[in-house]
C-alpha cells in the first residue's frame, strides 16, 4: 500500500484552519456565545491539531531521509 504524504494532511487542516477561522470572524453577536461559536472554534482547535501531527510526522520523515 502506498504511503500518503503528510503535506496533503497538512494542506487540508490548513484549509479547515482558514475556513473556520474565516467564519468566526464573520459572525455577529459577540456579547453572547451561541452553539454556532463552539462549534466553529472545535472544528479550529481540531484543524490545528492535524496540521500539527501531520507537520510533525513530516519533519520526522524528512530527518529519516537524510540519515543515510
Amino acid at each position: 500500500m502506498k504511503k500518503r504524504s503528510p503535506l496533503r494532511g497538512m494542506a487540508i487542516a490548513f484549509f479547515v484552519i482558514a475556513l473556520s477561522f474565516w467564519n468566526f470572524s464573520r459572525l455577529t453577536g459577540s456579547e453572547c456565545i451561541r452553539t454556532i461559536h463552539i462549534v466553529i472554534l472545535l472544528t479550529a482547535g481540531a484543524g490545528i491539531g492535524v496540521f500539527l501531527t501531520n507537520f510533525f510526522l513530516w519533519i520526522r520523515t524528512r530527518s529519516d531521509k537524510k540519515d543515510f
